[in-house]
């Protein structure tokens, strides 16, 4: 399921929504949904953004059936909606009417935290076209959340055939210099340990390791930016605060864009 509203992230959000659907062997359904207070009462606006965004589907010349929706609704409930018989949601990372202010649209945000399956928000600049390269990154803290973000980002590597680094946001560090590591933060390292070790005897043609050497998510991601490593996935939770609050905001988003990379979010359902 893809939300569409003519923007270019939208667009993205539909060619990288492709391989999804391809790969899954399910039809890739466009949803335009129209506002209850549209002045479009013909949706002509809405007609015209469904037969562009399965237009530019088509030129890819890949074999996938492409369905299509127009609703009278919100976006971010109609999309919620749709997400309960739908296998991902896809949707830009800015949306028509935020573009121009150059933050990660409401929509997205929204539909992440509201969704019954797992979200995808996709940049602008995404590389969706051309295939899908570089590696899958799991944001996982220990929590209840981490075995549903380790289930998904497995799936998706592996849908890939590409490399999975797990991402731990508590790191286990010296209280002082000459200290070690806590209890607690040896504890949850342990746990980290087996729970990897779990996937890797499971799938043990995939390249999965832990980052256990970083000063933050961003700064991470920036370090791959500049060592010329690809990624294309973030996978975490739709808790809040969390990373997720930090890959939606400005910085995020900068980095994000510059990278091509999609953030996926999974399924809420599975960690409450």
């Amino acid at each position: 399921m893809v939300g569409v509203d003519g923007s270019r992230a939208a667009t993205q959000a539909a060619l990288w929504a492709v391989d999804e659907a391809v790969d899954r062997d399910v039809p890739l359904r466009l949803l335009c949904a129209v506002d209850d207070t549209s002045t479009d009462p013909e949706d002509a606006s809405a007609e015209k953004t469904i037969r562009n965004a399965a237009r530019t589907i088509k030129s890819l010349g890949k074999p996938v059936t492409v369905e299509a929706e127009i609703v009278h609704r919100r976006p971010v409930a109609a999309l919620a909606e749709a997400s309960r018989a739908a296998a991902v949601v896809c949707v830009g990372s800015i949306g028509f009417h935020h573009a121009l202010r150059g933050r990660i649209g409401s929509t997205a945000s929204a539909v992440a935290t509201a969704a019954h399956c797992p979200v995808a928000i996709v940049p602008r600049t995404g590389n969706s076209a051309t295939g899908r390269t570089g590696l899958v990154l799991a944001v996982v803290d220990g929590s209840s959340a981490t075995d549903c973000v380790l289930e998904l980002s497995v799936a998706e590597a592996r849908l890939r055939a590409s490399p999975l680094r797990v991402f731990t946001r508590h790191q286990p560090r010296p209280a002082r210099p000459n200290d070690t590591a806590t209890p607690s933060d040896q504890r949850l390292a342990t746990e980290l340990e087996r729970r990897v070790a779990h996937w890797r005897k499971k799938h043990p043609d995939l390249n999965v390791e832990l980052v256990s050497d970083h000063n933050g998510m961003l700064n991470y991601l920036e370090h791959l930016q500049r060592n010329a490593v690809p990624i294309q996935l973030v996978v975490l939770d739709p808790r809040r605060p969390g990373p997720l609050d930090v890959l939606l905001g400005p910085a995020g988003r900068a980095v994000l864009e510059a990278a091509g990379c999609t953030v996926m979010i999974c399924d809420r359902r599975r960690w409450l």
